[in-house]
């Protein structure tokens, strides 16, 4: 049964993260948000990244541009889908080196 639910965190936390890279990703290179896919993304990505939004002013190199609101929920989320897994990794049944199970 954990099993299971370990996939499915690893699953939604995989697609949050791989979304909040693509965000990233564009904006660091300044995509042209007109494209369906790069709005998608941005649309997609924007409730995930509205919360840590004005933490940290966004830094502007020649015209590359690093966005932190991202890279900070980026952090948050890997450290909360670690957070979980490791709660999961409690249950179920525990097997030692020597054959035994707990």
């Amino acid at each position: 049964m954990f099993g299971i639910v370990r996939i499915l965190v690893n699953i939604v936390f995989g697609v949050i993260e791989f979304l909040l890279l693509l965000r990233f990703i564009f904006k660091f290179f300044a995509v042209n948000v007109g494209t369906p896919f790069v709005a998608w993304i941005y649309a997609a990505s924007a409730p995930l990244v509205s919360p840590f939004a004005k933490i940290l002013p966004d830094l502007e190199l020649g015209g590359f541009v690093v966005d932190f609101a991202v890279l900070v929920a980026l952090l948050v989320y890997m450290f909360i889908g670690y957070l979980i897994l490791q709660a999961f990794s409690y249950g179920g049944r525990r097997y030692y080196r020597d054959g035994s199970v707990e």
